[in-house]
């Protein structure tokens, strides 16, 4: 569901919001993502906890994890999570609401992000 351009919002559920950036790659399999280390380039499998894990199943596409370059704009902690009554949740890991709830709820992360494009 992402393409690049694309903004997305980082939720922990209980918690709140902790991060927003925009989508700089289209999504690709555990197998093809590299990501930059002091080293160079090296593929997300050696570098990530779970490395192992995503290498057992990187050879099947129906059980490969998947990976998307994300240029973050803003982020905190989880302890300055932004939470407030009203606001959407969801524990998918990716979704595209269209409630009303989630444009008062993008309303109001823009805010407490400081983002000032639509």
């Amino acid at each position: 569901m992402l393409s690049p351009g694309d903004r997305v919002w980082v939720n922990i559920p209980k918690k709140g919001y902790v991060a927003v950036g925009i989508v700089e790659q289209a999504v690709q399999p555990a197998s093809e993502f590299t990501v930059l280390t002091a080293d160079g380039a090296k593929s997300v499998m050696d570098v990530v906890q779970h490395g192992p894990k995503y290498k057992a199943s990187a050879d099947t596409p129906d059980l490969s994890e998947y990976f998307v370059k994300v240029k973050w704009i803003n982020a905190r902690d989880a302890t300055n999570a932004f939470n407030e009554v009203g606001l959407f949740g969801n524990q998918n890991t990716v979704c595209q609401p269209t409630t009303p709830k989630w444009r008062h709820t993008v309303e109001r992360l823009k805010q407490a992000f400081s983002i000032q494009s639509n």
